[in-house]
């Protein structure tokens, strides 16, 4: 039963994608169909996550790559059920839609993935609409970002079909399980070329090269929900990718990922304090974040069940921190920023606090929970991956924390802005994305009592 309704799922998505240029002049009901659409693809993945796993031949699944998928559809609901008015001023609004369901097809399909074929699309298929989203805008800032993210996904992509060759030669039924006993050189090859792979879709560094631009001078409304997409995909195909060779290159996975993370934190902590734009805070820290999220992947190869386990719990929590804080933020920059204007400087956040003292409010609980500040989730998020390598790599969680300690000072400066500095921001009429940024805020509000709830082995 569960697979007709992942079938029904998909299909409800493709439906409204591909009708969705035929109701340019009917936006109230494209809205709905899509709200709708996102609404139960939600109900399906959270059933999923309470059921188990699942494994037919192309679907596999379990609870942890459900929940991924349950948490970025939260996000991008949220999103898209308070955007009817910026969809609906924008001429290309419907295609918009249209492609963010197809990229949401894409992050099922990932989260679903049994094969290595299937895993290979749908990560084609996510890179393909996250890049259009981005240059679906059309204005001269958005066209520059979009064009360096178009060729970063090519790499991408084609770094992936590399690693994934390496493994069709151990398994030629292309199935994603655990390889019996493959060379090592050929398991280490398939690790740092699709370390690669993912890097360009995630801002590791050195493979982020495109994020400053793509999320640090484009329109910040499919930023919102590009970022969210983009982390999720990444820790999908990891996690695919660990559960292939990740017992057979143990130690050579949380080397070399636990070195990529502190390259990528401490470069996207420090670089984002010399920034004076808040789309380029936002852009760095996006940067340092993945690096926070490869603690987690590094610790998916460690052998005690427990440290998996916290390492998973953290993914989990880092990802709701990252995705309702990035997307709260970011919307918070479009409420400012006008079409076709340059990129927001943090003086444009000075006097928020005393114009709109919701929106104030509810972008220091995102600014506080990117922070790690308990008892908000981004603490939870940040405390689980940190436990989950203390043992095996004391000196990964020694650098995170001094990192942790570097981003609070240019969380600290946006709060100031906010909150101290003298200033009139500009807002935008449209509630529907102040209303997201205040869900935004709630909802890592409420996420920093999950953890009391969960069983801790």
């Amino acid at each position: 039963m569960m697979l007709e309704a992942i079938y029904l799922d998909i299909a409800l998505l493709v439906l409204t994608a591909i009708i969705a240029p035929y109701l340019r002049k009917q936006p109230k009901i494209l809205y709905v169909l899509a709200s709708l659409a996102l609404a139960f693809t939600l109900l399906v993945s959270l059933e999923e996550s309470l059921s188990g796993t699942i494994a037919t031949g192309e679907m596999v699944t379990d609870w942890f790559t459900s929940l991924i998928l349950t948490i970025v559809l939260a996000d991008i609901l949220v999103v898209i059920a308070s955007s009817f008015q910026a969809l609906n001023l924008s001429p290309e609004g419907p295609s918009f839609i249209a492609t963010l369901l197809l990229g949401i097809t894409g992050l099922i399909g990932l989260s679903h993935a049994g094969t290595i074929l299937m895993l290979l699309v749908s990560w084609i298929l996510v890179s393909v609409t996250s890049y259009a989203m981005i240059a679906l805008m059309k204005d001269k800032y958005s066209a520059s970002g979009a064009t360096k993210y178009g060729l970063m996904s090519l790499a991408s992509s084609m770094l992936l079909l590399l690693s994934l060759t390496f493994v069709t030669t151990q398994d030629p039924k292309l199935s994603i399980t655990p390889l019996s006993s493959p060379p090592i050189i050929v398991a280490v090859a398939t690790l740092a070329f699709s370390a690669a792979a993912f890097g360009f879709k995630a801002g590791i560094f050195p493979f982020h090269g495109w994020l400053p631009d793509t999320y640090g001078i484009s329109d910040p409304y499919p930023v919102a929900v590009v970022a969210a997409i983009s982390k999720a995909a990444v820790i999908l195909a990891f996690y695919k990718l660990a559960i292939l060779i990740a017992p057979i290159v143990s130690s050579h996975w949380l080397t070399l990922l636990g070195i990529l993370s502190v390259l990528t934190m401490t470069y996207g902590n420090i670089t984002a304090l010399l920034q004076k734009g808040f789309q380029g805070i936002l852009a760095y820290s996006s940067i340092a974040h993945a690096g926070y999220i490869l603690i987690g992947i590094a610790a998916l190869s460690l052998p005690d069940p427990h440290l998996r386990y916290l390492a998973m719990l953290g993914l989990l929590m880092q990802l709701v921190t990252y995705s309702f804080a990035k997307t709260g933020l970011f919307l918070l920059a479009k409420l400012i920023r006008q079409k076709e204007s340059p990129p927001l400087k943090l003086e444009h956040l000075n006097g928020l606090s005393r114009v709109d003292g919701s929106l104030a409010a509810s972008s220091l609980i995102l600014v506080l929970s990117l922070m790690g500040m308990p008892p908000l989730v981004g603490f939870w998020g940040k405390l689980f991956l940190f436990f989950s390598v203390v043992g095996p790599a004391t000196w990964l969680t020694a650098i995170a924390l001094i990192n942790t300690g570097i981003a609070a000072a240019y969380y600290a400066r946006i709060i100031k802005a906010m909150y101290f500095e003298p200033g009139s921001p500009n807002l935008s009429k449209d509630r529907g994305l102040k209303v997201a940024v205040i869900i935004s805020a709630i909802i890592s509000l409420l996420a920093g009592f999950i953890p009391i709830f969960l069983p801790i082995q």
